[in-house]
């Protein structure tokens, strides 16, 4: 697994909550979002850190990636084979720092930058 592409068919493992922003596992690969993530759950959107979020991302521990989507300077989004919709904005009024996302492929992997 190398490519955001590889995550098509992937089940969502885990999502981990470190101070200020949430990451994505799937069995040794982890999406790190440091933008905040909007969630989409049967047509309800859930923006992070407002209430109800964590509750609606822990909702997606289980699912599995049907498509991932990169618009570039703009956003991720990842859709679930049940419908669930994640989107990560890249775009520059989103970012922390100089940074909004992270994808890290396997286990000690390269780190590579949003």
């Amino acid at each position: 697994m190398c490519h955001l592409s590889d995550l098509r068919g992937e089940e969502i493992s885990a999502v981990c909550f470190v101070r200020d922003y949430v990451e994505f596992h799937f069995d040794g690969a982890i999406l790190r979002s440091l933008s905040n993530p909007i969630i989409l759950i049967q047509g309800v959107e859930h923006r992070f850190p407002e209430l109800g979020s964590r509750d609606a991302l822990c909702k997606l521990i289980g699912s599995t990636v049907e498509d991932v989507t990169v618009e570039e300077s703009q956003a991720l989004k990842v859709t679930t084979t049940d419908g669930c919709k994640i989107t990560i904005p890249l775009d520059n009024n989103h970012l922390r720092g100089s940074e909004a996302m992270h994808f890290v492929p396997y286990l000690n992997g390269p780190v590579q930058v949003w």
